[in-house]
């Protein structure tokens, strides 16, 4: 998979970028993540809608992951987010150092 993508904050203009590393659906926007961490800026990131071509010098690796979750993590999470993710929707999380 490793398809990337940008969301830019419209608030602070940082970047939140990502990968999917499992196929399925990710949304066109959400919170601010350009920190590193959720919640340091309170603003909304609106995606690229995964652009074309090499990343631009002044993008970073991505820092977050898209993922499918286990039906056990689907199964502990808030039921109004179970049905999204057993139709396909993919969880964020903070992406682990990759080694290349």
């Amino acid at each position: 998979m490793n398809r990337e993508n940008v969301y830019t904050c419209e608030k602070c203009g940082g970047y939140t970028v990502t990968v999917d590393i499992d196929e399925g659906v990710t949304p066109f926007m959400l919170k601010c993540r350009a920190s590193g961490k959720e919640g340091d800026c309170e603003g909304v990131a609106l995606s690229a809608m995964y652009p074309k071509g090499p990343r631009p010098a002044h993008i970073p690796e991505p820092s977050w992951e898209w993922y499918k979750p286990s039906a056990k993590e689907i199964a502990a999470m808030p039921a109004s987010w179970r049905d999204h993710y057993r139709k396909g929707g993919l969880h964020l999380r903070k992406r682990e150092q990759v080694d290349a």
